[in-house]
């Protein structure tokens, strides 16, 4: 079994991934990192960058689904003061923070056409510029871009720029899903439970036979970050020595004492707290917080829960309401 920062491997296909991973580490190469939510796309990119030449440089990690299109370009090239209304400093954007080492463009199909050209534009030529200057910066980085989207699907719908999908697949790594490295379940089970134990400072020692037999039967659509979130919420629920399947189950994680804390929470902040009646963009605005601080702040599995899609859950969070 091979570890390294929460990278547990038993099966041939994870192994696989790690191995030329491992391989391209050593190389200048861009690599482009495939496979669906959960699978631990950017542990693979930590780990290419912590053996790499550049490993004692800055790792700097974007969500491209996490921030608005229009604030994308200022957080990548940075801005000069008096680019824009509000620009009231310098700002270093995350190409140059990543200056001798590398830059992790995670889900990199929600990237705007625009910004994929400019983009492409700074990896023919190593130059970047801030926005509000006419300074061009040269720049030395590796980048890593990852996606569970498929781009060769999505170029052909003229959504993802061709050229920019060749720039960033020079190397390519898909990561296999959960159900396709089912020899690493219970490894990972095992390590999330002595992980969250120890956090929690509870002594749960492992899964009773029934607990191990129902893991392995599951399809895990979260694949790990979903079995992660499972384990963590069974340790922190459970009164036993070992986790049990009730432990286990998506429904024990909302218990009855749960929900009246969830209507207990929604009174306090609506009805006694707020002096006027919310819009419903508040209103959502209120229980995304909420739904996000029962899951841990897991996006991924509170825009399941919620039955939005990722992108719509940032953009909801990213609303401003001054009232609240």
């Amino acid at each position: 079994m091979k570890e390294g920062r929460d990278i547990i491997a038993e099966s041939p296909a994870f192994l696989s991934a790690l191995t030329l991973a491992h391989k391209v580490a050593e190389s200048c190469s861009n690599v482009l990192i495939t496979g669906e939510s959960g699978t631990g796309k950017e542990i693979i990119a930590q780990y290419i960058h912590a053996h790499s030449p550049r490993s004692q440089r800055n790792f700097v990690a974007l969500n491209c689904a996490a921030i608005p299109d229009h604030l994308l370009e200022s957080e990548l090239f940075g801005y000069t003061r008096g680019a824009f209304t509000g620009a009231h400093t310098n700002k270093v954007g995350l190409f140059e923070e990543a200056e001798g080492g590398t830059l992790f463009l995670d889900e990199i199909a929600d990237l705007e056409i625009s910004l994929q050209a400019k983009i492409l534009r700074v990896l023919q030529e190593r130059k970047i510029k801030r926005l509000g200057e006419n300074t061009l910066r040269p720049i030395n980085i590796r980048i890593i871009a990852a996606t569970h989207e498929n781009l060769n699907r999505a170029v052909q719908a003229k959504k993802f720029r061709e050229d920019l999908f060749f720039r960033l697949n020079v190397i390519g790594i898909n990561v296999p899903s959960l159900r396709d490295r089912s020899e690493d379940i219970l490894p990972l089970a095992k390590h999330f439970v002595e992980k969250f134990s120890a956090a929690n400072s509870k002594k749960i020692f492992g899964l009773t036979p029934a607990a191990t037999d129902y893991l392995l039967k599951q399809v895990w659509p979260g694949n790990v970050r979903e079995l992660e979130n499972r384990i963590e919420r069974a340790v922190v629920l459970s009164n036993n020595s070992h986790i049990e399947v009730e432990d286990l189950h998506p429904q024990a994680t909302m218990n009855s004492q749960q929900k009246q804390n969830t209507l207990k929470f929604m009174r306090e902040r609506v009805c006694d707290n707020i002096a006027h009646i919310l819009s419903i963009d508040e209103m959502t605005h209120l229980y995304i917080e909420y739904a996000l601080s029962l899951n841990k702040g897991a996006k991924e599995k509170t825009a399941r829960d919620l039955g939005i899609d990722r992108k719509t859950l940032y953009r909801k969070l990213g609303k401003r309401h001054p009232t609240l």
